[in-house]
């Protein structure tokens, strides 16, 4: 994976302040206030940002991060609807997605490669047939976006996709929790320069789980996220 060093890693404030922050708690409010309910459809990213004076990358943030927590959900040709949860459950999510303190790059990285290399060797032990067409489809995804600014959000989908298919719903909702915040310092600093060879690695990742092969699997994670690993920690150093 190849980093771009010249760019800062240094994380804004993911609370109620920060430009994500006040979006998710306009989508709060709209729901306490029952302008949105469960099954309902989110305003278009495009007029949201109109409405709220935030550009539409803050706006796709909040919906990456409110998607990764399972408030809302992206369904094809409809747009982001709001999950079909109660009106409690809801806000108490939303509450715990604002109320997350900050964690430095170096911690969240870490943290991601601890469970990713767990997760992608379940995957290869325990996965199905409906699990290698989840897959093949976040591949494919990846692969087809991979030169629009999208890129990122869907390498990520790849991952998590690997995820899912591990099978065990604890290192999913812990990916869950972290992913979204290292999601927006990517997209935010640019960090990694696409790279044509992450289309490769995602390609050996797929095939040794298909295969079942869970340590080679393990293998190539650990490989495909050595460089952003060295790069976060020297990131750590340099801030010390």
């Amino acid at each position: 994976m190849e980093i771009d060093t010249e760019n800062k890693t240094v994380i804004s404030p993911n609370g109620y302040n920060s430009p994500t922050g006040k979006i998710i708690s306009k989508v709060k409010e709209l729901i306490n206030s029952g302008a949105l309910k469960p099954g309902d459809r989110l305003p278009a990213e495009r007029k949201l940002a109109e409405e709220l004076g935030f550009g539409r990358t803050h706006i796709r943030d909040a919906f990456h991060k409110l998607e990764f927590y399972g408030i809302i959900k992206t369904m094809p040709q409809s747009g982001s609807i709001i999950n079909g949860l109660d009106i409690t459950t809801l806000d108490g999510l939303i509450s715990d997605v604002l109320n997350l303190q900050d964690y430095d790059f170096f911690s969240l990285v870490e943290t991601r490669i601890v469970l990713e290399v767990n997760t992608i060797r379940l995957s290869a032990e325990r996965r199905t047939k409906q699990d290698i067409y989840k897959l093949e489809q976040a591949y494919d995804n990846f692969v087809r976006n991979f030169d629009t600014p999208d890129q990122v959000s869907h390498d990520f989908a790849f991952h998590r996709t690997i995820a899912e298919t591990c099978h065990n719903p604890v290192f999913k909702a812990l990916l869950m929790i972290i992913i979204p915040d290292i999601l927006v310092i990517y997209q935010r600093d640019n960090i990694c320069a696409p790279n044509p060879a992450v289309i490769h690695e995602h390609l050996r990742m797929l095939e040794c789980i298909k295969s079942k092969d869970g340590e080679q699997a393990a293998q190539i994670m650990k490989q495909h996220l050595r460089d952003v690993f060295e790069f976060a920690k020297s990131r750590l150093h340099k801030g010390n």
